[in-house]
């Protein structure tokens, strides 16, 4: 073998080494402090956020990662504090029973929601809490159903319900594919932001591929939208009328129009469909968006701010 062949031979060997040593002591790290994470192959950065309940922008800023892309072995940093009330950082003197107890949920479903064997933590470890449903919250409470209203938070892709302003419980949402700009015209795939109502309800049986099991169409355009339209030449006054009255009579506005329409909250939602996958609308998983939906009702406030 000529020399410059053995020296690469040696140099790849090294460097191979190098990185299974790498990888093992990343992987010891892990195992040694449950609060951080070894990515799985089929990972991303989106799966994981999701599987802890936190943003991927707050796992990006946790691990000083600059772009999306993570590899199978990597270590991510966990950051239970910023994670949220379903995420808990194990303390030393904690038990399964006592966490359960904080919580209000049983053992075996923080042992089943955590994907744990047995009773045994340890300190710095992160669970994920399997929160109360919303009826069962809306029921402790005594909360009317006549008090909530709906926050959709893009920037945090979040959507909460609320109760005279308190907030209930959060869920994660994704939006519409076009980006995260305000909707203007009809096929941008933006989700609209502004005052809206729930105009109309639906339970999808059989299912559908992208609407998921429930549908609650939004009262999208609202009168600053009609505005907007007739100063920009995309609807006429006609039509911005219509809008007007309809909002003032809550209503469904004209749906066929230059501003778009068809924007709604529904279900769907899978890990397979990747981040942010709607047309416009605020997507939730099947699960979730049959928690909310027999507690709202036509007429019901959604406020989607960015």
């Amino acid at each position: 073998m000529k020399r410059k062949h053995l020296y690469s031979f040696v140099l790849s060997g090294l460097l191979l080494l190098g990185g299974f040593t790498f990888l093992s002591s990343r992987a010891d790290a892990a195992a040694a402090n449950p609060s951080l994470y070894t990515v799985q192959k089929g990972d991303s950065l989106y799966r994981v956020a999701i599987r802890f309940g936190i943003s991927v922008d707050v796992l990006k800023g946790a691990n000083g990662l600059y772009s999306d892309m993570i590899y199978t072995g990597q270590t991510l940093h966990v950051p239970a504090v910023s994670g949220g009330p379903n995420i808990y950082l194990v303390q030393k003197g904690d038990s399964l029973y006592f966490i359960a107890l904080k919580y209000g949920i049983s053992i075996d479903s923080l042992k089943q929601n955590n994907n744990l064997s047995s009773n045994l933590i340890t300190p710095g470890q992160v669970l994920v809490i399997p929160q109360k449903s919303l009826g069962e919250i809306v029921q402790a409470k005594a909360v009317a159903p006549s008090t909530l209203t709906i926050f959709v938070d893009k920037s945090d892709h979040t959507l909460t319900v609320l109760s005279d302003g308190i907030p209930l419980k959060t869920y994660h949402n994704e939006l519409g594919d076009g980006g995260l700009d305000d909707k203007a015209v009809a096929g941008d795939h933006k989700t609209p932001e502004g005052n809206l109502y729930i105009t109309e309800k639906l339970v999808l049986d059989p299912a559908d591929e992208y609407l998921g099991t429930r549908w609650m169409r939004l009262s999208y355009p609202n009168i600053e939208d009609a505005d907007r339209g007739l100063t920009q030449g995309l609807i006429d006054q006609q039509i911005r009328n219509e809008i007007i009255n309809a909002i003032n009579n809550k209503t469904t506005p004209p749906q066929r129009t230059a501003l778009g329409g068809g924007v709604g909250i529904h279900g769907g939602t899978r890990l397979d469909l990747g981040k942010d996958w709607t047309y416009g609308c605020v997507g939730l998983t099947n699960q979730d968006v049959e928690e909310i939906y027999p507690l709202v009702s036509v007429g019901t406030p959604v406020k989607i701010q960015k």
